[in-house]
């Protein structure tokens, strides 16, 4: 089964056009902006069951801290879309007339976000990033970075450094956008299918990647003059 978590102020219903394309059970986890995070887990339904977990957004947030707390070690891997791994202005700005949690949970430094990336999920993690060709707009970031129209690119990449076996991959659309993409329908079918597979992937590049270094270091190749001595 595959858990599918909404972002904040969303519905289930953005993931409409990703769930026609995945062959699972699919549980879509709703949630008012408002409710708490143990509310929320408690509508969690046969947890015992789910083998993958999709997040969008603060539903990123939301899967890793529920994978974190409860151990659940059978989970074969976790897909994020557009989350805000370390925060958004735009949370700031909205936790200043709004006190509902889910902003305060969002806002750079908060509580939530510290909890978030001191877990250690040794799980396969595929994190897409968000990273429109047309830049966003200025208060998502407040000017200062790109952004995705909503939350700041860099927060999208700086996933926590325990989830060991993460792999991030960028697309060019929005925040919202990046739901109705084809690339990622083929993002996350590939992953699901195989999500291990990327690793093995990433230490076939690395082991080449060290040999090339041993046999220029070999022949004398100096990688400050750029030459063969």
């Amino acid at each position: 089964m595959i858990l599918m978590i909404h972002g904040a102020g969303a519905t289930s219903l953005s993931f409409n056009y990703i769930s026609l394309w995945l062959d699972q059970e699919i549980q879509f986890l709703d949630y008012r902006v408002g409710e708490t995070r143990d509310e929320i887990f408690q509508r969690i339904e046969r947890p015992d069951e789910i083998q993958y977990i999709i997040g969008h957004s603060y539903g990123g947030l939301l899967a890793s801290l529920w994978l974190g707390q409860t151990k659940r070690n059978y989970c074969k891997g976790l897909v994020t879309i557009a989350s805000p791994w370390q925060g958004s202005p735009t949370a700031r700005i909205l936790n200043w007339f709004l006190s509902d949690p889910v902003w305060n949970d969002m806002k750079p430094g908060s509580d939530l976000l510290k909890e978030v990336n001191s877990l250690d999920l040794s799980l396969p993690i595929k994190n897409i990033v968000a990273n429109p060709v047309q830049g966003g707009n200025g208060l998502a970031a407040l000017g200062r970075s790109e952004n995705d129209g909503t939350i700041p690119v860099n927060s999208a990449r700086s996933t926590p450094t325990g989830f060991s076996k993460c792999h991030s991959v960028e697309i060019p659309h929005g925040h919202a956008e990046i739901l109705q993409s084809w690339d990622t329908v083929e993002h996350i079918r590939k992953f699901l299918d195989n999500p291990q597979g990327h690793f093995v992937q990433q230490a076939t590049r690395s082991e080449e990647h060290i040999r090339n270094s041993m046999a220029q270091i070999q022949l004398g190749y100096d990688p400050l003059m750029k030459r063969n001595r």
